[in-house]
């Protein structure tokens, strides 16, 4: 007689959160219900609500356990292995891009697109999208601290300020390849990004 499977929780949420990810991902919040979600994570709707007590709560957790995670692993950890991280700054913008799938191209940022759909009609949302924006900038800064301490970069910059360039122009440079539906455009992003890299560096 075979034994009964035993779910594993964290698994199992962890399985219905990344199937939902990439389904709102690919086609928008207000694309796609709960059936639907729980249909691709192929468990009941019962299931689905008792580890997501709303939809909108699957959302949060993929700001705060997808989008905020990723960011750190693709932008911030990436860092630490550079005795300059803006060497280490421009490695991983031609690797986020040169690698990012031809079918992603369209669908931009992950946290831009629930931001955009999402913050005028959830203020959790919109503070979420904020405490990660800000840890982005704040981690950015602290490696550009270091570059400044190592004699890297000029130390007439003002690293907070240098931070919310680069994240603005991480950022944005995905929502140009969506909005171009074209990723020619990386190629031009990362030549000018580079640029300004090396007019700042000491």
């Amino acid at each position: 007689m075979a034994k009964p499977r035993v779910r594993d929780p964290e698994k199992t949420r962890a399985h219905i959160l990344n199937a939902a990810f990439l389904e709102i991902y690919r086609h928008g919040f207000n694309g796609v219900g709960v059936r639907e979600l729980a249909s691709k994570a192929d468990v009941t709707i019962g299931a689905f609500f008792h580890y997501f007590p709303t939809k909108n709560h699957v959302a949060y957790a993929i700001i705060d356990e997808i989008v905020h995670t990723g960011i750190l692993e693709r932008w911030i950890k990436p860092l630490a292995a550079y005795k300059n991280p803006l060497q280490g700054m421009l490695k991983a913008f031609r690797n986020t891009f040169e690698n990012w799938p031809d079918e992603l191209v369209t669908l931009g940022c992950p946290l831009n697109n629930l931001t955009q759909e999402m913050s005028a009609s959830d203020e959790s949302i919109k503070a979420k999208t904020k405490a990660v924006l800000n840890d982005w900038i704040e981690k950015t800064k602290e490696h550009l601290d270091r570059a400044q301490e190592s004699g890297h970069l000029r130390k007439d910059v003002d690293t907070r300020e240098l931070a919310e360039f680069i994240v603005t122009f991480q950022e944005g440079t995905f929502a140009m390849g969506k909005a171009l539906s074209d990723r020619k455009i990386f190629d031009s992003m990362y030549k000018n990004f580079k640029r300004h890299i090396e007019s700042v560096s000491a």
